[in-house]
């Protein structure tokens, strides 16, 4: 078998679940991608936004058929979430619960998660790929979702804390190795993911972020449509989240490093850093619109202004060469 990381992330996510007949009318009406379009087995990418365009949490929604649609985001958004959902839940036939106590998370990733997976859940991904975000349930009750979030083969595995229990297990045994937070943000960084938390937080918008994956343009009105448009039409984004290969000696610049230019002095900040040993030292950081050209080399300095021994040089995202392998 290929090698597969697996990663418990039970605490890391927080899942929802929004019931009632009115489920998928509601949430397509507050949040950025297309709610209504989804059939059982199928999930999408989106965003909660104010409704001056800024985020308050990226999601990953599921239609669970009868058992209504099931959200998945990044613990420390959840109940900035929870919150705004409820909010603007008037007199819509939906119930929004916390799922966090009955359902455990996994992921597994790699070339061989899929023929694991597949032993492991009496599945076959291996000869029947999922698209992005579909899932299939086990009869275990383990639900199977694709995700792309670190450009390689990958699923989220959520269901009963005990059926969870021994897939891990069975992974395990299967030789597949623990994805610890490191290599899992040096991959995340590779694949130009950003992180609700780290690399974006409530006084972002999803353009600045990259988060065009969650935005459907085709679906009507949305919180927030009209600035996310605007700013889509307009091209006024001033700063942009990318990739940045970092070049030099010591210790790796900390997250929150001054990028600088000879034209800009603040020409914007890190946000992610890892050492890869496929890519070497990378990060994920806002560069402004006037230097944001990959190829670009920007330099460092602590946000005291001290110079850093680092260079960063903007690359194109996903990463796909491997030049350290």
């Amino acid at each position: 078998m290929s090698l597969v990381y697996f990663r418990d992330q039970t605490q890391a996510f927080a899942r929802l679940r929004l019931g009632g007949k009115d489920r998928k009318r509601f949430l397509h009406g507050v949040v950025s991608n297309d709610i209504q379009g989804l059939t059982p087995g199928q999930g999408c990418h989106a965003a909660m936004l104010t409704i001056k365009g800024k985020l308050v949490a990226d999601l990953w929604a599921y239609d669970c058929g009868e058992a209504g649609l099931l959200l998945r985001t990044v613990g420390s958004a959840a109940a900035n979430l929870q919150a705004a959902l409820e909010r603007y839940l008037i007199m819509d036939d939906a119930v929004i619960t916390d799922a966090g106590a009955e359902l455990a998370e996994l992921a597994l990733f790699g070339e061989g998660a899929a023929a694991l997976l597949s032993a492991a859940c009496g599945l076959t991904l291996s000869t029947s790929p999922l698209p992005a975000y579909g899932f299939v349930v086990a009869s275990s009750g383990l639900h199977v979702a694709a995700t792309p979030e670190l450009a390689l083969p990958g699923f989220v595995v959520w269901g009963p804390a005990a059926a969870v229990a021994t897939l891990q297990a069975a992974a395990v045994t299967a030789g597949a190795l623990p994805l610890s937070d490191a290599h899992y943000t040096a991959l995340r960084i590779a694949a130009g993911t950003p992180l609700y938390g780290v690399d974006m937080d409530e006084e972002r918008m999803p353009g600045e972020a990259g988060l065009e994956s969650a935005i459907s343009y085709k679906k009507g009105c949305f919180l927030g449509q009209e600035v996310v448009v605007r700013l889509r039409d307009r091209g006024q984004l001033n700063r942009r989240l990318c990739g940045l290969r970092l070049s030099g000696s010591g210790a790796l610049p900390p997250v929150g490093a001054v990028l600088t230019h000879a034209t800009r002095p603040s020409a914007g900040h890190l946000t992610s850093v890892a050492h890869s040993d496929d890519w070497g030292d990378l990060a994920l950081g806002y560069v402004h619109r006037s230097l944001w050209d990959p190829g670009t080399e920007l330099q460092l300095q602590t946000p005291s202004g001290e110079p850093l021994s680092y260079t960063a040089t903007v690359v194109e995202l996903p990463l796909t060469s491997r030049p350290h392998a």
